[in-house]
């Protein structure tokens, strides 16, 4: 009786031992996948423009002098003025230039001549300008 608890614990322990070593193809078998995602990389940029300077401007969102009819007048009359000071200077600057060793050659004739003419015409939409307002 001894040996045959003893030989059912041993064939026991081995049915067991088999069993488990051996395929379940019966049970489900589970298995995850793991999926990498490639990560793109997204360019964010900040729109960066550039605008002239302008000293009237008052902030990015709002321009006063867009809106305000007298203000709009007094920056254009503003910068008609500094176009006939700007032009005043550069025919001045070329005068000086060119009277320096006292002989006016004529290439030196024509762009006086042209300079005139731009004063002329900046000082007509001036007087137009002024005119008008």
């Amino acid at each position: 009786m001894k040996f045959l608890k003893y030989f059912a614990f041993i064939g026991i322990t081995a049915f067991f031992l088999v069993s488990m070593s051996t395929d379940a193809s019966a049970q489900k078998v589970i298995t995850t996948q793991i999926s990498t995602t490639r990560v793109r990389p997204v360019v964010a940029r900040r729109v960066f423009f550039r605008r002239h300077y302008d000293r009237f401007w008052d902030s990015y969102y709002y321009d006063p002098y867009f809106y305000d009819p007298f203000l709009r007048a007094q920056r254009e009359k503003f910068y008609l003025q500094e176009d006939v000071k700007d032009k005043k200077k550069d025919l001045a600057k070329d005068q000086e230039k060119f009277n320096r060793d006292g002989v006016l050659t004529i290439e030196e004739r024509e762009k006086l001549a042209r300079d005139e003419e731009k004063l002329g015409r900046a000082i007509a939409k001036l007087n137009k300008f002024n005119g008008e307002y």
